[in-house]
């Protein structure tokens, strides 16, 4: 009994220590660009052609490196202002895999297996742009939940000149004032997210352990063969888990000795495009059908892939 529970306790300590650093980075990172980059500015960037377009929102996530659990609210923001539908999906199921924060974790979580980060990368691009192809051809706002206002858009970017024109003149007492509260306005964005990050990393680091210690490793054997049986359950474990995309490769790393290398990257590439709590946000925003054709479509796609590498992988 006491056996069990050391186990148990080391292992989800193990977990929460190494992810913990990286999932600092990402709140940090994710709180300055959230207080210091205007959307305004990001969206003078965003491209007009289609395939570009879905090229940006897969990119996107390299200079907004903010895992799953801070982006949809980010993404709706930008929509509201202007940013076409289909960009704002194709951020939110590949940002939280194509970003440097979660290449970086991923290839600490896997020293000896430097290979999976860089295939998981390219498997939520491969994923990602599917995701893109077929959301470009459906019409913006029938996609949304609340569609978007365009004359609301232009009284808004009216708006916010008349406010940088007031603002101009400020004195210097003033901008001190402004850069506190900006400074206070930062630090409050990162408590919040590192709550909500951590609550999740915590269930995840306790099942994860739990299904190490309590569950018969035989039974794990036998899930961890045949053609897309792993595979399945893996993508399966990762919406339950609903772990954070910083830290999932600390949990998936729990599981390697057991199940295929393309197995893990359904489990690391899945989970951070859909998870329980992700589904219910983007329910939130998006309308039910859109929100489970994309779940499918990102479902199919990792499926497919992961069972390919697979093959590739073991010959």
């Amino acid at each position: 009994m006491f056996g069990f529970l050391n186990d148990f306790r080391t292992m989800v300590i193990g977990i929460l220590l190494e992810s913990l650093p990286f999932i600092l980075i990402g709140v940090i990172l994710s709180a300055l660009l959230q207080t210091l980059v205007s959307d305004q500015t990001l969206q003078r960037w965003i491209p007009r052609r289609t395939i570009t377009g879905i090229l940006f929102g897969c990119l996107l996530g390299i200079v907004f490196p903010v895992c799953e659990c801070g982006l949809i609210p980010v993404v709706h923001r930008l929509i509201r202002k202007g940013m076409p539908p289909y960009i704002g999906i194709v951020f939110m199921m590949a940002g939280p895999v194509i970003n440097p924060v979660v290449f970086a974790s991923t290839y600490v979580a896997f020293p000896s297996h430097p290979e999976i980060p860089v295939f998981r990368t390219l498997l939520a691009f491969a994923a990602a742009v599917i995701i893109g192809l077929w959301a470009a051809r459906v019409r913006g706002d029938s996609m949304l939940r609340n569609p978007v206002d365009p004359e609301l858009v232009s009284v808004q970017k009216s708006g916010h000149r008349r406010k940088n024109k007031r603002q101009h003149g400020l004195t210097t007492s003033r901008s001190k004032n402004a850069g506190m509260a900006k400074f206070h306005e930062t630090l409050e964005h990162a408590a919040i997210e590192m709550f909500d990050v951590g609550k999740f990393l915590v269930l995840g680091a306790t099942i994860a352990a739990l299904l190490q210690t309590v569950v018969s490793r035989t039974w794990l054997l036998s899930l961890g063969e045949g053609d897309g049986v792993p595979q399945l359950f893996m993508m399966g474990l990762s919406y339950v888990l609903s772990v954070c995309s910083t830290a999932d490769a600390f949990v998936a790393v729990t599981f390697s000795p057991d199940f295929s290398f393309g197995s893990l990257l359904a489990f690391l590439v899945f989970g951070a495009m859909f998870d329980i709590k992700s589904t219910l946000m983007l329910l939130k925003v998006f309308r039910a059908k859109t929100v489970f054709t994309v779940l499918a479509l990102s479902a199919i796609s990792v499926l497919a892939g992961s069972i390919l590498i697979d093959r590739l992988y073991y010959g």
